[in-house]
């Protein structure tokens, strides 16, 4: 690959990576919308994989002190059960329309709810639940980002409660992909200079963008959160559709 385009996919990944900083979600998509133009799908999953890996992994250290264990560690125990689960019933789902649907609805009520009606509040033993769908939902519709997203946009959960919440759940998600992908015979080492360069990108986007999370007052930060969810609803309702 070129210095000219590793260059582009290092500033990109930078950008993607400030997005999440500061909104929560969105800076995957747009990272993985810009390295289809450069990479093929069987090479592009497998890095695209490890960068989100450590730049959830950097979001989740430099705001360590936000992250809501029991919820880590519920959602953590259920993960793996869920990946077990979609293995054995992968092949025997055709039609995804029904999870894409499910999910946007999911999305919507968070967003747009009447106020007399609930927030998704559930206690941190039911992320349990939330880790199996999650770990059932990954491999069949690929990004689970805004599968989560709803579950956290909750009054009581502080901006840096959410995006550090957020990312250390999703660690265990991309990190579950390497041995994944190692087993199917994709070779990390033959892309390694372009995956360091990525990392690297993605570890100083994220320190730029957890310095502008601190300077964002909480209202704000809910509409971003909000219209980064709404955005993320209308590309699943797109992909129903389509």
């Amino acid at each position: 690959m070129s210095i000219a385009i590793t260059t582009l996919l290092f500033v990109a990944t930078s950008l993607s990576a400030i997005i999440s900083a500061v909104s929560g979600m969105g800076g995957g998509i747009v990272l993985l919308s810009i390295m289809t133009f450069f990479l093929p799908l069987s090479t592009l999953i497998p890095i695209h994989g490890v960068v989100q890996l450590m730049s959830n992994i950097s979001r989740t250290w430099l705001l360590r002190e936000s992250v809501i264990k029991n919820i880590f560690l519920w959602f953590a125990l259920g993960l793996p059960i869920g990946t077990f689960i979609s293995i054995k019933i992968i092949q025997s789902i055709e039609n995804k329309i029904i999870l894409f649907s499910l999910i946007a609805a999911l999305i919507f009520y968070s967003i747009f709810k009447p106020k007399k009606l609930p927030e998704l509040r559930i206690p941190s033993y039911c992320f349990l639940f939330v880790g199996v769908s999650v770990g059932i939902l990954g491999p069949l519709i690929g990004a689970t980002g805004p599968t989560i997203a709803p579950f956290f946009m909750r009054e009581d959960f502080s901006k840096e409660q959410i995006i550090a919440t957020k990312s250390s759940v999703q660690v265990i998600g991309h990190l579950i992909k390497i041995p994944t992908f190692l087993y199917l015979g994709f070779n990390y080492l033959d892309h390694a200079f372009l995956i360091i360069a990525l990392v690297v990108a993605a570890i100083l986007g994220t320190h730029l963008g957890v310095k502008i999370l601190t300077r964002v007052n909480d209202k704000t930060f809910r509409i971003v959160f909000k219209s980064a969810l709404f955005l993320a609803g209308v590309r699943i309702v797109y992909k129903v559709l389509t």
